[in-house]
């Protein structure tokens, strides 16, 4: 992977490690942490500070990349319990109750 594909881009991982993991959510921090995760499984090798960044990530998170990956995984694999169909009349009647 060329080094402008990675996605942290020159300077973000310090960006994080000076104070912009606390910018984030925890939505974006656990995506961040998630996306991080699949470029080293794709053969990403990170650099000191991406390195250093993760590690605070995930202890900002109390998770790691690979109980993302496993969770993600689960939700695309996941069979639904019974089949959900829904029609526009069936929205407008589920409107008009509010």
């Amino acid at each position: 992977m060329a080094d402008q594909d990675n996605l942290m881009l020159e300077g973000k991982a310090r960006w994080l490690l000076d104070g912009g993991i606390e910018k984030l959510d925890e939505d974006e921090r656990a995506l961040l942490l998630a996306l991080v995760s699949l470029e080293v499984d794709t053969g990403h090798t990170l650099t000191a500070d991406e390195q250093a960044a993760l590690d605070k990530i995930v202890e900002r998170t109390g998770m790691d990349g690979e109980e993302i990956t496993r969770a993600v995984k689960q939700m695309v694999e996941a069979k639904p319990t019974k089949p959900k169909k829904l029609d526009w009349s069936d929205l407008k009647r589920r409107l008009k109750r509010r």
